[in-house]
């Protein structure tokens, strides 16, 4: 049994106990009934259980005008995912209009836990969208556990806004006070806006420098075994030589072709640009562990 699932058993059963000391019912219970889901704290649906954190929240901080409990006891899935959020048994995403934060148990402790004989395998944890919750940042929570996918998100929509801008403010970012090729450097400013520079993109002007650091890493994938995904860095060689002309970041891949947005493009602004996955054009891709 992972250490980890038998503390969360171990706070939801204190919870309990909590409960049953002040005469109040915390875990109102309703099977398949959806009638009944916004007025409880847990439910059965669909062979899951639910757990409203925004109502355990609120419960929490009635229950703190009677007894004080440890700050652990208050932040319990954000202390989970502190340790362990890059289980596979922990992952968190959207559904309706809720933020859902998902764990796999096992089958025996979930019994335990919640009294039940039915072979439940999986709690759900939801939130409320744009919800203010005293104990629990449910972005910080997301983004500790989709740190990848939430990255690449920001990245493309921060290129996103770009798209028709001239050069000047990435090059001057860079250090210039003069027109540069600035390609690179608008690759640059977008590791740098999302936290992301020299971990998982260089700061770099020329265009080789971003080749040499992928491949050192181990992170250079070619077209030929490799789909790119949005966040991915896509390196251009018009020539098919030996010289690796342009570099942008890949926006979107569909129908057979990868749309990136790139920095000075016609030598002008920030543009997309449409290319088929098989294009000859395309040199390789940097593929960053964000």
């Amino acid at each position: 049994m992972n250490k980890w699932v038998k503390y969360l058993s171990f706070i939801v059963l204190i919870l309990f106990v909590i409960a049953i000391i002040l005469g109040r019912n915390l875990f109102t219970v309703s099977k398949d009934n959806e009638k009944d889901e916004e007025n409880n704290i847990i439910w059965y649906k669909d062979n899951y259980i639910y757990v409203n954190f925004n109502k355990l929240d609120s419960f929490l901080n009635d229950l703190n005008d009677y007894i004080e409990y440890n700050d652990e006891l208050k932040n319990i899935y954000e202390i989970i995912i502190d340790k362990y959020y890059n289980d596979d048994m922990v992952k968190m995403y959207n559904e309706k209009s809720y933020k859902v934060l998902e764990i796999d148990f096992d089958n025996d402790e979930i019994k335990k836990v919640f009294n039940d004989s039915k072979d439940y395998n999986v709690v759900k944890v939801i939130f409320e969208n744009d919800s203010k919750l005293d104990n629990l940042d449910v972005d910080k929570l997301n983004y500790k556990i989709n740190r990848q996918q939430v990255i690449r998100e920001n990245l493309v929509k921060t290129a996103q806004l770009q798209v028709g801008n001239t050069g000047e403010t990435y090059w001057e970012w860079y250090g210039f006070n003069h027109r540069v090729e600035w390609c690179c450097v608008f690759v640059s400013w977008l590791a740098h806006e999302n936290g992301v520079l020299n971990k998982a993109i260089p700061k770099f002007i020329w265009v080789k420098k971003g080749v040499d650091f992928y491949r050192e890493k181990g992170w250079l994938k070619f077209p030929r075994e490799y789909t790119p995904i949005p966040g991915d860095i896509i390196f251009y060689n018009w020539n098919n030589n030996l010289v690796i002309d342009h570099v942008g970041i890949v926006e979107k891949v569909e129908n057979g072709y990868v749309y990136a947005i790139e920095g000075n493009v016609n030598y002008k602004n920030v543009a997309r640009r449409k290319s088929k996955l098989n294009s000859s054009y395309i040199y390789a891709y940097g593929v960053p562990e964000y």
